[in-house]
């Protein structure tokens, strides 16, 4: 899952899945571009301040849970760290190559990767 951040506040954000990543990373990239999630979020890019992983939706934990030390160990011994890492730098990968291909932007990240490789 990833937190895209609209705001200073705690509550300011929006949770998409991993597979509509580079949508996000595109609109942060092109600030007047807009776009509707999966789930309903539709937002502008010049609202996005920040974008992050979601480790409490990912981990299935309380949203107002504050990740301690146990937590991070947990993170790692599953591996969701690096697999995090990897989904976004995919992901800045795909909404990069999206200027000049934005077919790209109308598949998920997998479908995305696959067509990049053909």
């Amino acid at each position: 899952m990833i937190k895209i951040i609209t705001g200073f506040r705690d509550d300011q954000y929006y949770i998409i899945d991993d597979e509509e990543a580079h949508k996000a990373y595109f609109l942060f990239n092109n600030p007047e571009a807009r776009t509707v999630f999966n789930n309903g979020v539709a937002l502008i890019g010049k609202n996005i301040q920040g974008i992050e992983p979601a480790w409490n939706e990912t981990m299935g934990w309380n949203p107002t849970h504050k990740l301690d030390d146990d937590d991070w160990n947990e993170i790692r011994k599953r591996g969701l760290e690096k697999n995090m890492r990897l989904v976004i730098q995919e992901a800045k990968y795909v909404a990069e190559l999206s200027e000049s291909k934005p077919e790209l932007l109308k598949k998920t990240l997998s479908e995305s990767k696959t067509l990049l490789l053909k």
